[in-house]
């Protein structure tokens, strides 16, 4: 608490003094970022690598009738502040004038106890995160006779403290831990081989469960064994959970206003529409604790928030900044975001999930007759289009006959349109999971039906 209040009170103090340094009748914003993370990754029983890296930096934003200018330092000092404010402003005076390039008003408090942060990250030792490394690859290992090796096991963590200050009012902070492991054994029998993967998230490491991820990534990886393709067919297609996150990706795109606004999803100007079954319901909430992206507030000091943007199968709303509310005529949604302080404010999504149904993954295999449950994809980024919606992505899995897990996939394709697999949801499961990749992307069990699913044979 003290540390948030120093970086927030110092970002105060900075703007009343850059006032005069932006020139008069200018807006001024500050956003400071330091981030300080860990990673290990163990390979054979000994250290492969171990990583620390620590960045720190200031971001200003200058505007003046609708010019904007934007410079930044690293480090917290004000000489190196007061240079960035005065190149920020330079800038501004030959940026071309745009209405929408605005700053926030204060949005009232922020919430304070988001369960996001805990002391254990900084507490624990080095040689003690060493050793979760090491444990998670020995239970993997140790799992099944059929797992030889484990290509990587990895455990990381990051304490990230944020701060936002402009000249009309707003100001913030907090403070965030997030450490995670994951692990990709390898799974031999004869000739063949098969990777699996499994990992989890948490706020500090004693909730991290080594054995359940060492447990999921060893099955993942011998149900696979003894795999081939199939003919091609439209079947009804079972999307594991940590697919249907990755699908979720490809969704998180499309619904950033700023790619509505380029004419760069395949959602552009549906709002309103029916575009998915009435089972499907989209939700953003950046205030969901204790989950991978929840903060009080976005990158440019707005207050997040939960929305739903896809409801019972229509499309209700983007996400939005601060600038593509302006052009859209509506207000910030809090999905402003910033890769580092480096960056100017783009939109993004904060902890986007699919609202979560009845039934576990296997119960929802029971209730297939004929069809196929997909455990991996290969390619997400290129072959799921945000743009077109147009999908086409290798997988794996496991055959569905009669409610049954049978002969385990490979060499298949799906292939088809976002909207067709949105409409063609049948059901939804509760396994809800969240995969910490491009903000905080979850899902539960999907199922699908008429996909195509190209293969040999």
């Amino acid at each position: 608490m003290e540390a948030r209040a120093e970086l927030r009170s110092l970002l105060e103090e900075w703007v009343e003094r850059a006032r005069t340094l932006a020139g008069e009748g200018a807006e001024l914003e500050l956003y400071a970022q330091e981030h300080r993370g860990l990673t290990v990754k163990v390979y054979g029983g000994e250290v492969e690598s171990l990583r620390y890296a620590h960045s720190r930096g200031l971001g200003v934003r200058v505007l003046k009738g609708g010019r904007l200018g934007y410079a930044y330092c690293t480090g917290f000092d004000w000489e190196e502040c007061r240079r960035a404010v005065e190149e920020a402003a330079a800038i501004a005076l030959f940026s071309a004038p745009d209405e929408h390039n605005r700053l926030p008003w204060p949005g009232g408090a922020y919430p304070e106890d988001l369960g996001i942060y805990h002391p254990e990250v900084e507490g624990t030792s080095s040689d003690e995160k060493v050793e979760i490394a090491l444990r998670l690859e020995e239970f993997t290992i140790s799992r099944d006779s059929r797992i030889k090796r484990v290509e990587t096991a990895v455990y990381a963590d990051a304490v990230s403290e944020v701060a936002v200050a402009n000249s009309l009012g707003v100001s913030g902070s907090y403070r965030s831990t997030e450490c995670q492991c994951y692990v990709f054994p390898i799974a031999e029998e004869g000739e063949e081989s098969q990777t699996g993967f499994s990992f989890d998230v948490a706020v500090k490491p004693s909730d991290l469960d080594l054995e359940r991820v060492a447990g999921e990534a060893a099955d993942r990886a011998t149900c696979l064994l003894g795999s081939r393709s199939m003919p091609s067919r439209r079947t009804t297609v079972v999307l594991d959970n940590m697919v249907a996150a990755e699908f979720m990706g490809m969704l998180a795109a499309a619904l950033s206003a700023e790619a509505v606004l380029k004419a760069r999803s395949f959602l552009a100007g549906r709002q309103g529409d029916r575009v998915a079954s009435s089972l499907v319901t989209v939700v953003d909430d950046g205030l969901l604790p204790g989950a991978p992206s929840t903060a009080p507030f976005d990158d440019e000091g707005v207050p997040t928030r939960r929305k739903e943007l896809i409801s019972e199968g229509v499309l209700v709303g983007y996400l939005h900044n601060m600038y593509t509310a302006s052009r859209s005529g509506t207000e910030s949604t809090g999905n402003a975001t910033r890769s580092s302080f480096r960056e100017r404010p783009g939109v993004g999504a904060t902890n986007l999930f699919l609202l979560t149904g009845k039934g576990t993954r296997e119960e929802l295999v029971r209730g297939v007759e004929d069809g196929v449950l997909i455990l991996q994809v290969v390619g997400a980024h290129a072959g799921a289009n945000p743009v077109s919606g147009e999908i086409s992505l290798g997988a794996l899995g496991l055959r569905i006959r009669n409610g049954e897990l049978e002969q385990p996939l490979r060499e298949i394709t799906l292939a088809g349109k976002a909207t067709d697999f949105l409409r063609h949801t049948v059901a939804v499961g509760e396994d809800l999971r969240f995969l910490p990749f491009e903000g905080s992307l979850g899902a539960p069990t999907v199922v699908v039906e008429g996909v195509m699913v190209s293969g040999r044979g």
